[in-house]
């Protein structure tokens, strides 16, 4: 079965098409992705610093919606479900973006929580990837443009989960108060590192592109030393030298700073050393729920 997942976030709206193959005797689903297309709206510019989508991101994001419909029908995807984060829930304008939304390009949005958020991230099935110990506690780190989804996985599954509202775009515009680290500092000391996970689950844009310039093989860790070694390149760098000489886009240059900031100040306090980046995502969980929620609507 093919399917769509539109991911529709505060620094990039992507599509990800997939074919799901389901054994109902065993009851396996292995999802293949096609392809993966980003474009970046940055609903979150508007949104964490005006409180409201102005009409020109409006028509961005329906000109992206729009061509997403397209290339879909060229793909002959059977469904697909389009998700937003973060940004479209605290627009004041987010029921006029919606409805325009529809208007223009047909495409209903869903707008989801946090918890949602991360429930349909971590759908994925990340130890399935067989990239991680289950016999050890791991905490799953998905850093967006406007919040950072934070979940303590152990062999039963999720034990805790928190979002915060601390991403790449708030930090790029200074929207982050410092009390806001001291509740994800809290957060850490009291919840996390307790039960000393093995690891970082690294999940979003930033973290996968780092990942990629590290040309470390799939499973290896990226280790803090690095990470900190990687930033601080990073940040010594203009925007423009990140483009030109670490061969970022402009957008992905704005925000890798940030990111990195988020990843190690987690480590620093949980102790924690390695991230792994089994390159997953939310657009991932949104197919897999589809084809769940097909799949229970057939019986």
């Amino acid at each position: 079965m093919r399917l769509g997942g539109i991911d529709i976030g505060s620094n990039a709206v992507r599509l990800l098409v997939a074919d799901i193959t389901y054994n109902k005797a065993t009851n396996e689903k292995w999802l293949k992705k096609i392809k993966l297309y980003r474009i970046p709206v940055r609903l979150g510019m508007d949104a964490f610093t005006k409180g409201k989508i102005s009409p020109s991101l409006k028509k961005k994001l329906c000109d992206t919606l729009q061509a997403f419909r397209l290339i879909m029908k060229v793909y002959e995807v059977e469904d697909y479900r389009a998700c937003a984060t973060s940004a479209l829930r605290e627009a004041s304008n987010s029921e006029d973006v919606i409805a325009t939304v529809k208007k223009k390009t047909d495409v209903d949005i869903r707008i989801i929580d946090g918890k949602e958020e991360a429930e349909l991230i971590l759908a994925n099935n990340v130890a399935a990837s067989r990239m991680i110990d289950d016999r050890f506690y791991h905490l799953y780190v998905d850093v967006g443009g406007g919040s950072t989804e934070m979940s303590i996985i152990g062999k039963i599954g999720i034990v805790e989960r928190r979002s915060f509202k601390i991403g790449t775009i708030r930090l790029l515009k200074e929207q982050v108060k410092p009390q806001k680290w001291d509740e994800l500092k809290e957060w850490l000391q009291t919840h996390v590192a307790p039960l000393t996970p093995l690891s970082i689950i690294g999940s979003g844009g930033n973290i996968n592109r780092v990942f990629k310039r590290s040309y470390n093989h799939k499973g290896q860790p990226l280790v803090y030393d690095y990470l900190k070694q990687e930033r601080n390149l990073l940040a010594t760098l203009s925007i423009e030298d990140r483009i030109k000489l670490q061969d970022l886009n402009r957008d992905r240059a704005e925000v890798i700073v940030p990111a990195l900031d988020i990843f190690l100040f987690t480590m620093e306090h949980t102790s924690i050393r390695q991230v792994v980046v089994p390159k997953l995502g939310l657009a991932d969980g949104i197919i897999r729920k589809l084809f769940d929620d097909t799949l229970i609507a057939s019986k």
